[in-house]
């Protein structure tokens, strides 16, 4: 028995046909477009589908698909449109990187409260999150708000693409600013102030209920069969979790793209003053609690264009630096300051530069201030009572033996990497497979499907390096902080 993990992201879409012992047997990937003028970023939801099927049909084209029995889905989050009762577009998507709804996202502060609002959706009011882009669409766009049956997000989209049914799950829901995560229902008081109602949303359905199965025209067009059944994906960080292994409490997730994302996984909701968001895991009983890192892999890929670098060449000679860029300190934040600051405004800086620092130098200064911004984001989580030793690792920055060792020494902790690095198709494939029964819980599914490796990191030297570096680094940043 096979299973589909399909991951349906802001650029394009993957999917990879994996096994009940976690080999991955067949994949496909196809990019799409981006639409971006001044605070406006749309794409097609039309792209989303016709990715889809060329990426499954690429993946099982070595295959029988008779074996295929279940798939699941990871999708972007807060990534919007407006459809008919079929399910098909009435508009371009407003995706999750759209901010025409700023005011509106204020309005809504005002208006309910932020406070109360991060209290029932797990997030701070945001114009990159749906309930203020509705209320947006209803002063600026009413024809459009008023003829829309549904409003709706990618999971929806393709599930009804799917099995003609539309519904969303916990994660999802959270992300689009509706849901109170804490009742499991749509708010009343936020779907009355922006004037809606549930009929005009997605049912829930918990991660990994069964939705369906394939419709005869999905089938088709996928190269499957009807008899393969379609279960509730998620977000993709909380794919990624499972994909990783991360579905106990305590187990934490640090998913490195353009963006770093730490995912905790607790036994309850966890509130913050700083703001970290709670949502509902996969796996019964458990959270999730999630901050992200807007300057991380962004910041290295800003470095990279302008000294027109390579990647590999960066890391092998960056890892001969450690001595040279001792007393170089770079603050990575071209877009900005994160969690925990929380300061959009805040731009970076690099203290300590002389003429004897080459690009490799900066590089690794670079590579250093994002961890060091790894470990403040920890910091959070650990004074909000979780006793983290563990990061599950994925994304880009561990496929480099350097970042990833570096992020070990500065955080003191163990660093666990995934051999399959495609971990949100995994965990869609894995929720899949639960769903189908082939395994009796996520426990089971892990042993056997999760492939991953321990980094040894067991030099004293640059423990005490990284110790004294971070203590720098943290003066630096407060002061920067307090002065810009």
């Amino acid at each position: 028995m096979l299973v589909i993990g399909l991951d349906v992201g802001t650029t394009g879409t993957k999917a990879v046909v994996v096994d009940k012992s976690g080999n991955t047997l067949g994949s496909g990937y196809r990019e799409y477009a981006l639409k971006s003028e001044g605070g406006k970023v749309t794409q097609s939801a039309g792209d989303w589908w016709d990715a889809a099927v060329y990426a499954i049909r690429t993946a099982t084209k070595n295959i029988d698909a008779n074996r295929i029995v279940a798939m699941s889905l990871s999708t972007q989050a807060a990534s919007m449109l407006c459809a008919d009762r079929d399910g098909d577009a009435k508009s371009e998507v407003i995706t999750w990187m759209d901010t025409r709804s700023s005011l509106e996202a204020e309005e809504l502060s005002r208006a309910i409260g932020k406070e109360e609002i991060y209290k029932k959706s797990g997030w701070l009011p945001t114009p990159v999150l749906d309930a203020a882009k509705i209320l947006w669409l209803k002063k600026n766009m009413p024809e459009l708000f008023k003829a829309t049956d549904y409003f709706i997000s990618t999971l929806e989209y393709m599930n009804m693409k799917l099995c003609s049914r539309c519904v969303i799950d916990p994660t999802n829901a959270a992300m689009r600013q509706m849901f109170d995560i804490q009742t499991g229902k749509w708010d009343k008081a936020i779907l009355d102030y922006i004037g809606i109602d549930e009929s005009r949303l997605p049912e829930i359905l918990p991660i990994g209920a069964k939705v369906g199965n394939l419709s005869a025209t999905a089938a088709e067009e996928l190269g499957l069969h009807t008899g393969v059944q379609v279960f509730n994906g998620a977000h993709d960080q909380y794919c990624a979790s499972i994909g990783s292994g991360a579905i106990e409490a305590g187990d934490m997730l640090l998913a490195t793209g353009t963006t770093w994302v730490v995912l905790g996984i607790t036994d309850k909701l966890l509130y913050t003053e700083s703001h970290i968001s709670p949502g509902i895991h996969a796996v019964h009983g458990r959270y999730g609690a999630l901050a992200s890192l807007v300057s991380a892999g962004s910041a290295l890929n800003w470095y990279r264009s302008i000294i027109d670098g390579d990647f590999k060449e960066m890391d092998r000679k960056a890892a001969e630096r450690m001595e040279s860029a001792k007393d170089l300190f770079l603050l990575p934040y071209v877009c900005g300051a994160g969690f925990p600051h929380n300061r959009p405004d805040l731009r970076g800086m690099m203290i300590g530069l002389d003429k004897g620092h080459d690009r490799y130098d900066i590089a690794r200064a670079l590579m250093e201030g994002v961890a060091f911004e790894a470990a403040a984001v920890l910091s959070q989580f650990k004074e909000n009572g979780m006793d983290i030793s563990t990061l599950m690792m994925t994304g880009g920055a561990a496929r480099s033996d350097l970042w990833s060792e570096i992020v070990g020494y500065v955080t003191g902790c163990d660093i666990w990497r995934m051999k399959e690095p495609e971990t949100c198709c995994m965990g869609a494939a894995m929720t899949a497979a639960v769903g189908a029964g082939i395994f009796k819980d996520y426990n089971e599914c892990r042993s056997l499907m999760v492939k991953r490796e321990k980094m040894n990191l067991d030099d004293p030297e640059k423990r005490a390096f990284y110790k004294e570096k971070a203590t720098k680094y943290a003066a630096l940043s407060e002061a920067l902080r307090n002065i810009m």
